[in-house]
């Protein structure tokens, strides 16, 4: 409950709560710390040629603002799902590009005109060919319009058909290369299937979902399921990344994290287990291999 900024009396032993999934103990109360609350926000929605063009993106505004709050991406045939099955849904832009990005641009500061501040950077953007064309917001009904575009993709997934989905995470600069290099790996050892990267660029976590496309049977989840996971898992490890950046291990990938986490890793997670959970009751069969 310490509300200390710094404090190095020995390990952080509530950071390790952290990811814990409960294996650990119980939260019973917390410290906050308060911030200030958000004035006024932007969003809107880029069109670009590739990942690669929305990483460039990314760090022009990061160097042109700090305002930056949220930044996903978003390929078009993901797009076009949401479009199909997700009623009132509409593309901000006409015609048809390979990558969008949606961005989100807020500020604490209620004098700041943050949407005209968007605007700018984005028209200097388009004059760099950074992207290839952008809508902003004029409202919050809009604003929440695009946003419904992005929340909606695991619905319009469902609706399509069944899908794999893993919550990964690889270095920021190394993902725009990897969503391509992956989803091109993948669709060549499983021909039919389409492969997609979506998400949360800006922290290198993306979700990494592949639809049974033509070789869609009854089983394909239960026959090919478990070879297409281990596949991107295996690349997801080789290129320095997590096979679960948001979601946790569980069960539904202790077998997987047991047999790619270094050694040591491991051995760490369960003396810590046993240290605050010597009867093993917290959570059992969870986290910990």
């Amino acid at each position: 409950m310490s509300a200390l900024k710094k404090d190095n009396r020995g390990y952080s032993l509530d950071q390790l709560l952290i990811g814990a999934e409960g294996t650990l103990g119980v939260v019973t109360a917390v410290a906050l710390r308060l911030v200030p609350a958000i004035a006024a926000r932007a969003v809107a929605w880029a069109a670009v040629e590739s990942p690669m063009r929305a990483l460039d993106l990314l760090r022009f505004l990061e160097a042109r603002t700090g305002s930056v709050e949220g930044f996903e991406l978003v390929p078009q045939d993901t797009l076009e799902l949401v479009l199909k099955h997700i009623p009132g849904t509409r593309s901000p832009l006409s015609g048809k590009h390979p990558w969008h990005v949606l961005v989100e641009a807020t500020t604490a500061e209620a004098e700041r005109d943050i949407s005209a501040e968007l605007e700018q950077l984005l028209g200097a953007a388009l004059q760099e060919r950074i992207i290839a064309d952008a809508a902003i917001a004029s409202n919050e009904a809009q604003a929440d319009a695009f946003w419904r575009l992005r929340d909606s993709i695991s619905e319009a997934e469902r609706s399509e058909g069944r899908t794999l989905a893993h919550d990964i995470s690889v270095a920021v600069a190394d993902m725009a290369g990897f969503i391509i290099a992956t989803k091109a790996e993948v669709e060549r050892a499983f021909p039919g299937v389409i492969a997609s990267g979506f998400g949360h660029l800006g922290d290198g976590n993306i979700h990494f979902h592949v639809r049974a496309g033509s070789r869609a049977q009854s089983d394909w989840y239960d026959r090919e399921g478990a070879a297409i996971t281990r596949m991107i898992d295996d690349l997801v490890t080789s290129a320095g990344g997590s096979i679960s950046a948001e979601h946790g291990i569980g069960q539904l990938k202790l077998a997987e994290f047991a047999r790619l986490a270094p050694p040591g890793r491991i051995h760490a997670l369960q003396a810590i287990k046993h240290a605050f959970d010597p009867l093993g009751i917290m959570n059992p069969g969870k986290l910990v291999p």
